[in-house]
């Protein structure tokens, strides 16, 4: 990717910045707070679309140079022109980019050992283009000894990457292990899993046959008991019911005198209430007299008064003389009038009367019962008693014989126990050796896909050509060599790259990208700050960008750092650019004019 031109207008310190890259190398030099950075910023904003100082899109408008309103950064590639506008944060042309990983490092290389292991693992892969297809692992695992009867069923597992099927082979091994444990009733270790085998327990037939006839006689004797002590219970509960009855019958008959003493008392009070009711329908006989009855024996006394009564036949003459005199008997002559007051107080006697007739026919029943109380106390037979006493002695009885009973069955369980056991000895042992190979192979396939198994020997491969592009990089600088490590660790010269100085941390970052920048395809780099090195160093890096620059292996660098005076070209393959507060370029040159 060749950068042919730069413009920058109104962002952050590069106020007006108009750079015509006419050779593969620009020197961006000036003094502090001159806007280089700034210049640097602008070109990674344009390519990736995302401000560094800022987070949010509404913090945009903060980029603009103080005292502008609107700021814009313009890239001229080789084909196409990509930019960004400020405060609305629009980016145009991207779709032109190159879409490779590598880009956001190629253009701010210490970004590569400031991110995540993980990260710098799938930029390389990505990079190496190694094949970590799923045939392709199943072949490594196959080659490393794996079981040939559990590869393919993680095969389809694998296509989601290595770490789902390293997660997949754990959980299979969690699950033996599971299994190896209901199997033996241990906990699965791998030293106590070896080689382990079942314990053959101790088993005595002749004991299993006299514990069961003893179980047998056992239960016939506490049958027999049981049915012993039932019969007694029912015999005290018919006692018991029985001696309840007489009692209550004993009670039922002692009543009798004073049932028939009541008697005679309420016979007393309804002769008393028939007479009283007899006389007040005597006194309201002459009285009012309205209904079908009075009707009826008013017609009838008329029709025997008149000339037709000679027509009646002796034999029902005689009947209506007889009604007629029942008639007044109760209520008095027809047509006389009678007392209002009785009239009014005999449908009270008449209920009292009867009352007292109820309560008549109630003590005639009552003494009726009494009576037959009396004479089944002399009719009935006396069960057997049965004390409370012999009831409890066969209870115990029976519960000792339980007791013993489940004694003599759980030494018949155990050692049934023992005859299974010895019998499904042989059988827990393959078992257990089944499952525990089960747990190895599949630990062993979840160390093949963890990073340090099969993922490290690719990356190792993959590894390989970029190790060998740092060592021929260090070697053009005349720099110590870097590399990368299975674990993604970074060394420079051998010593770890947390350990490193600021100076020796930017070789190793030039380095870095500019391997990436050459294995991507990329062919561009942005090496910012480099006046962080002494003057042999920084001869060294101007050497390494003069050489990569003039043997056609990159297509723009942009060396950035801060001078006290703009340099002369380093070599042909340079353009030194001066900028000063905010300005570089055609501009500066206008200026200077």
């Amino acid at each position: 990717m060749q950068i042919n031109r730069i413009t920058i207008e109104n962002f952050q310190g590069a106020h007006a910045v108009d750079l015509d890259l006419r050779t593969p190398a620009a020197l961006i030099a000036g003094a502090n707070g001159a806007g280089k950075s700034s210049i640097a910023e602008a070109v990674r904003l344009a390519l990736l679309g995302t401000p560094e100082r800022v987070g949010l899109k509404k913090e945009f408008g903060a980029l603009v140079t103080d005292g502008a309103k609107v700021g814009a950064v313009t890239l001229h590639l080789d084909d196409s022109t990509v930019g960004f506008s400020l405060p609305k944060g629009t980016q145009s042309g991207e779709n032109l980019i190159p879409p490779s990983p590598a880009l956001p490092y190629v253009l701010a290389p210490e970004r590569f050992a400031a991110a995540k292991p993980d990260e710098r693992r799938t930029l390389l892969f990505a990079l190496s283009g190694t094949n970590v297809k799923a045939d392709e692992i199943e072949r490594r695992l196959l080659a490393r000894g794996s079981s040939p009867l559990l590869v393919p069923g993680i095969k389809p597992i694998l296509r989601r990457g290595f770490a789902a099927g390293a997660e997949y082979a754990k959980q299979q091994a969690t699950e033996a292990k599971g299994a190896w444990k209901a199997a033996t009733g241990e906990q699965w270790g791998s030293q106590k899993a070896e080689g382990w085998v079942a314990e053959v327990t101790p088993f005595d037939q002749a004991a299993l046959v006299g514990e069961r006839a003893a179980l047998a006689g056992m239960d016939a004797k506490l049958e027999q008991n049981t049915k012993a002590l039932g019969a007694l219970e029912q015999k005290a509960a018919a006692y018991a019911a029985a001696r309840n009855q007489v009692a209550a019958r004993q009670a039922k008959a002692a009543q009798l005198p004073a049932l028939r003493q009541k008697l005679e008392f309420d016979l007393a009070d309804y002769d008393k209430a028939a007479a009283h009711v007899e006389a007040l329908q005597a006194k309201a006989g002459t009285g009012p007299r309205v209904g079908l009855v009075h009707d009826l024996a008013l017609c009838l006394s008329q029709l025997w008064k008149s000339e037709a009564s000679k027509n009646v036949a002796f034999g029902i003459g005689l009947d209506i003389k007889e009604v007629l005199a029942v008639y007044e008997r109760q209520y008095g002559k027809i047509g006389a009038t009678g007392d209002a007051e009785a009239s009014a107080a005999l449908p009270k006697a008449i209920g009292a009367r009867d009352l007292m007739a109820r309560s008549v026919e109630n003590d005639r029943r009552d003494i009726a019962g009494a009576e037959s109380a009396g004479a089944q106390q002399q009719d009935d037979a006396t069960p057997e008693q049965i004390q409370p006493a012999d009831v409890e002695a066969a209870r115990a009885k029976v519960t000792v014989l339980r007791a013993e009973r489940k004694a003599i069955n759980d030494r018949v369980q155990a050692l049934m126990n023992a005859k299974q056991a010895a019998s499904n000895a042989a059988e827990r042992t393959a078992n257990a050796t089944r499952y525990h190979g089960d747990v190895l192979a599949w630990l062993a396939i979840g160390d093949a896909l963890s990073p340090d198994g099969i993922p490290g020997e690719i990356l190792a491969e993959a590894l390989q050509p970029f190790n060998a592009k740092l060592a021929n990089l260090a070697g053009l600088a005349g720099w110590l060599t870097p590399a990368i490590a299975v674990d993604m660790g970074i060394t420079w010269g051998g010593r770890p790259y947390r350990l490193l100085s600021e100076s020796e941390r930017w070789r190793v970052d030039a380095l870095l990208g500019a391997a990436l920048a050459e294995i991507s395809g990329l062919r561009c780099l942005i090496l910012d700050r480099f006046d962080v090195l002494d003057l042999p160093g920084r001869g060294d890096a101007l050497g390494l960008v003069d050489a990569l620059a003039a043997d056609g292996r990159m297509d723009s660098i942009l060396v950035l750092g801060t001078l006290k005076a703009a340099p002369s070209a380093p070599s042909d393959a340079f353009t030194v650019y001066w900028i000063d507060q905010g300005q570089a370029g055609t501009v500066k040159l206008k200026e200077a004019a």
